[in-house]
């Protein structure tokens, strides 16, 4: 059984290193722009701090998605199913994304300061039941392009992965961590 990487170790259509070399330019210039336009930048980040959180965090959860997606369904052996295998692979890297993501969305991004365990029972239901709705979307997108239409499977999991991060913090927003209403007395106005 041959578990290299398809079309020759190339990941992504790229050697590895090129890849690296790429990323770390990528890095480099993002860190000279944050120097030149720091204390804009700074003002940015504090003013719109959940959103800014949700984005490294979200990248951070897809990371985990793609290290558990990409060797797996790129194992040769299992090119003859490839139809099938994709689905059952980004199926498991999911698991492993909603795991990760539940936890920094609670404690980081959405600063949930819930812990008794009826919220947290709500919270983890509500988390995961949208998470599976965002995965039958991710799932449906892979099932028509890929398995059906043969186009690239790297290509429609970065596509998907898109739509699956925007659906992603609205659902967190809105349904699973969204704040409660403080009460107003009634001497209040």
């Amino acid at each position: 059984m041959n578990l290299t990487l398809s079309d020759e170790g190339l990941l992504f259509g790229f050697l590895p290193g090129w890849l690296l070399i790429a990323a770390a330019a990528a890095l480099g210039v993002c860190l000279i722009i944050y120097i030149i336009f720091f204390k804009k930048i700074n003002a940015l980040i504090v003013k719109h701090k959940e959103i800014v959180l949700y984005i490294v965090f979200g990248a951070l959860t897809t990371l985990v998605n793609f290290i558990i997606y990409y060797p797996l369904v790129n194992i040769r052996a299992m090119e003859p199913h490839k139809d099938w295998w994709v689905l059952v692979v980004n199926v498991l890297a999911w698991i492993f994304a909603v795991a990760f993501a539940f936890v920094t969305n609670k404690l980081f991004v959405f600063e949930s300061k819930e812990r008794d365990k009826k919220t947290l029972f709500l919270q983890i239901t509500s988390f995961v039941g949208s998470r599976l709705f965002s995965l039958l979307v991710e799932e449906g997108i892979l099932a028509l392009f890929v398995s059906l239409l043969h186009f690239s499977e790297n290509v429609w999991k970065l596509i998907a992965a898109v739509f699956v991060v925007i659906m992603n913090y609205f659902f967190g927003k809105f349904l699973v961590f969204r704040k409660k209403k403080e009460k107003k007395d009634d001497g209040e106005e």
